[in-house]
């Protein structure tokens, strides 16, 4: 997890060397957090004892991880669409990235497949524990999709590595980028605007905000 906040922590970093402020960040408007929210919330109930070693958890928990991932995409595919001009792309990437995850979990019993030797890579040994609910599973000859699952160790230089997939490096990378627009100060050039930030929003013509 902590390698994949590292991008969003660069952006910061790199937005606050270039003049940009964390007000901005934090007084730009995201459309239905709250969902975002009670997505995670679930998603650490769920994995958790005592609920992961019940065995309702391990039947439907799966698809109700599923249903939490759907739930984000919506959500970042509703931010995509009320940003203004440009500004929606870093949602479209982070997007296609849960949507590409989904649909590997969707087409593998509810699981994100993880591949033995990506996982003795970054820890030396598989962690799955098949009694407990988890939200991966081994990945076998049949699996769907394999290289859209997680085959992607980390590097030994991060803390708390961890073994990814596209998905998740996508889903990084667009937050990584919307956070760097959010900071940034807004840059005219004629009448188009460069920036993503809470103030170029404010001045495009156009904007379509948030309803709720």
């Amino acid at each position: 997890m902590l390698g994949l906040l590292a991008p969003t922590f660069a952006a910061v970093i790199a937005a606050l060397c270039l003049g940009g402020s964390l007000r901005e960040l934090f007084t730009t408007r995201v459309c239905w957090w709250p969902a975002v929210l009670v997505a995670f919330a679930v998603e650490l109930v769920l994995y958790n004892p005592p609920v992961n070693g019940q065995a309702w958890a391990i039947q439907v928990g799966p698809w109700i991880w599923l249903a939490t991932k759907l739930v984000l995409l919506a959500v970042l595919l509703r931010n995509a669409w009320s940003a203004a001009g440009r500004a929606g792309w870093p949602w479209l990437v982070a997007a296609v990235g849960v949507a590409l995850n989904a649909l590997v979990i969707a087409l593998n019993g509810g699981h994100m497949p993880q591949a033995t030797e990506a996982a003795i890579a970054a820890w030396g040994a598989s962690h799955i524990d098949p009694i407990k609910l988890q939200n991966v599973a081994p990945m076998r000859p049949d699996t769907v999709l394999p290289w859209l699952a997680d085959v992607l160790p980390q590097p030994a230089w991060l803390p708390r590595r961890n073994v990814v997939s596209v998905g998740d490096l996508l889903l990084a990378a667009g937050i990584a980028a919307w956070v760097f627009g959010a900071m940034v100060p807004t840059i005219s050039m004629g009448k188009r605007y460069i920036g993503l930030s809470a103030a170029t929003r404010r001045a495009t013509p156009g904007d379509q905000r948030c309803s709720t």
